[in-house]
């Protein structure tokens, strides 16, 4: 069967367990049974922007052409998630793109200005901006589509023309600039020029040339999108020559005039070149989370280092120090060609270069947790590189990461919940075999802000012959047993793990993980629910002394959030409404606003309660 898997837009490694608390045995509040979460929403991450940054220099003629050749057969694959065409459900399929955008850019920016031959518009050449030009010399092909194009199954093309389309706008011609500045060209056509709903915390908007500023919220406009799947392809057969200092493609420079024009982005990298850090950073902070970024270069590296099906790039043979890398990959000027490098690859149709920079981000970018491959722009079909790009984006479509392991009860389930609350107009029966209606102790259907809430069934994955195999049953497991989950999941010596479903949860829901830990009274360690307080003890900062409530952390992570309890004379949160509760990541819990006198006799006070309690307890 199919394993449909959910990404978790916003969070790279995004849903959060939550282990047992240890604290000291100190006289609490007997009930310790607390449910610990963090909500997050689920959006199922059926939507991918795939933006292809095409050379036209003069010597990708054959290569835009096989580009144009295998599109159809990407979208084809794309929206039926049928990853080999067979027509089964088997190991490799993925969950359908259900909204798939695609945008062409060239590597033409322009040369600072200074008339260079092969450079007809001297100052920003096509400046990232999506092209809307189709190539009329083809067959069918229209003069002019959309700023970028929309595919989504069922709707009115099939993806045999919606590809075909691609193929006439991505089949750019061979009349732009000869210095190619592709990763500059990427991070202009995908930089908004302020923060939007989609961009990483702390986004910075770079700047280009003239101190111009990226079109993503302007001439791109609604091309990249919340909680999508970004892809970036650049195909190309030359190195990246992104200019920082422009000077650089002044013929008659006084700082670089004695170098060859043709070798001057070589010779004068470290000098003249943007540093690859900008492009790195510059990617990142277009995602809330990295995983939500693919870099898939499909350039000048010798065909067989390209790496095969699942297989990660070899970064020593590729830009590794001397003694390993491969010499084709050395960047050294051609003996019997004094104007140019050796080629790293060579076809029957032309020749690529080494390159070392755009690869060399995606080094720096696989480590900072986006979806990575490299693939040579000299292999004879398009085919397979595609394909790892199709396997990428698969990967980014695949279930949340956990950031640390849950403890497995001896029948191979976890003490764990994954509750939904579904969108509007849907109920529980929507999960069919999957899940339930969630109920109240009394079994009274619940409700969060009127959308029903439910109950995914926990799938326990069986053994044969000693080895976990995933569930068949509809619902979730706890997934740290596949090849996937590490791939995906674990990093280096540490094993990845995960929540996965074999049956989704309906896009739209918002899907939290709520797993049941026992708190006692706290003392030494950290100071959270449950660390014995004295209320007529003023707050303090050490978790030994008597009221340290005021450092301590909700649930949730948030700091400054609890109070000394004076009804169970520990750590709690204030409230004011059951809403401060679930803020908080107390699940299930409500606002006591009894009087205290109610709650405690005690106590002899009318003012309210005003504490998140059990209402079990």
């Amino acid at each position: 069967m199919r394993i449909t898997k959910w990404a978790v837009p916003g969070i790279a490694l995004g849903l959060v367990a939550f282990g047992c608390i240890e604290r000291e045995g100190r006289p609490v509040n007997p009930c310790t049974n607390v449910t610990v979460a963090r909500a997050i929403q689920v959006t199922s991450v059926d939507k991918v922007d795939l933006l292809f940054m095409v050379d036209n220099s003069n010597s990708m003629m054959e290569e835009q052409a096989q580009l144009a050749q295998e599109l159809p057969r990407m979208v084809r694959i794309l929206a039926s998630g049928d990853l080999n065409e067979n027509g089964m459900e088997d190991e490799g399929d993925f969950e359908p793109v259900q909204d798939l955008n695609v945008g062409v850019i060239t590597s033409d920016m322009g040369t600072g200005g200074f008339t260079v031959p092969t450079c007809m518009r001297s100052d920003l050449g096509d400046d990232g901006v999506l092209r809307e030009t189709g190539n009329t010399s083809i067959t069918g092909c229209m003069a002019m589509y959309p700023t970028f194009l929309n595919f989504q199954p069922g709707g009115a093309q099939t993806p045999e023309e919606f590809g075909t389309d691609v193929g006439c706008v991505s089949t750019v011609g061979t009349g732009g600039c000869g210095f190619e500045q592709q990763l500059e060209a990427i991070l202009k056509a995908v930089s908004p020029s302020a923060p939007t709903s989609w961009t990483a915390d702390g986004y910075a908007p770079p700047t280009f040339f003239r101190g111009s500023l990226g079109h993503a919220d302007g001439d791109n406009l609604g091309f990249v999108r919340d909680n999508s799947v970004l892809a970036l392809i650049p195909v190309t057969d030359e190195e990246d020559c992104s200019a920082l200092d422009p000077e650089l493609f002044n013929p008659s420079s006084a700082t670089y005039g004695a170098t060859d024009l043709n070798l001057r982005c070589f010779a004068h990298a470290e000098a003249a070149l943007h540093p690859i850090q900008r492009f790195v950073n510059g990617f990142l902070q277009l995602r809330r989370a990295p995983g939500l970024l693919i870099y898939a270069p499909i350039v000048g590296i010798p065909t067989d280092l390209a790496p095969g099906p699942g297989e990660r790039p070899n970064y020593n043979a590729l830009v590794g120090p001397p003694g390993t890398r491969d010499e084709r990959m050395e960047e050294r000027v051609d003996p019997m060609t004094p104007s140019r490098l050796v080629p790293s690859c060579i076809t029957d149709n032309g020749q690529a270069f080494p390159p070392v920079r755009i690869v060399r981000v995606a080094q720096e970018l696989e480590t900072r947790g986006a979806g990575v491959t490299v693939q040579s722009i000299c292999q004879d079909s398009f085919a397979p590189a595609l394909d790892e790009i199709i396997r990428q984006i698969a990967s980014a479509l695949g279930a949340a990461c956990l950031p640390r392991q849950l403890n497995v009860e001896a029948d191979g389930s976890v003490d764990c919940d994954v509750v939904a609350v579904m969108p509007e107009d849907m109920d529980c029966s929507a999960l069919g075999a999957g899940g339930e209606v969630r109920t109240d102790t009394d079994g009274n259907a619940l409700f969060e802000d009127g959308n029903p809430v439910c109950t995914l069934f926990q799938r326990v994955p069986v053994r044969e012959g000693g080895v976990k195999q995933v569930p068949g049953e509809a619902g979730w497991y706890y997934d740290d047993f596949t090849e996937d989950v590490q791939n995906n999941c674990g990093s280096g010596a540490v094993a990845g793990q995960r929540i996965a479903f074999t049956s989704e949860p309906p896009s739209g829901a918002t899907v939290r993980l709520e797993c049941f830990q026992s708190v006692q009274s706290g003392g030494g360690g950290e100071v959270e629910i449950g660390t014995f307080c004295d209320p007529m003890a003023p707050e303090t900062s050490e978790s030994s002394d008597p009221n340290p409530c005021g450092q301590g952390k909700d649930p949730a992570g948030r700091d400054g959030q609890l109070d000394c309890d004076a009804v169970s004379r520990t750590c709690a949160v204030p409230c004011t409404n059951d809403s401060d509760c679930r803020s908080a990541g107390l699940v299930g819990f409500v606002c006591d606003r009894r009087p205290l006198n109610e709650v405690d006799e005690s106590l002899m006070s009318v003012e309210p309660h005003n504490f998140c309690v059990n209402p079990t307890c």
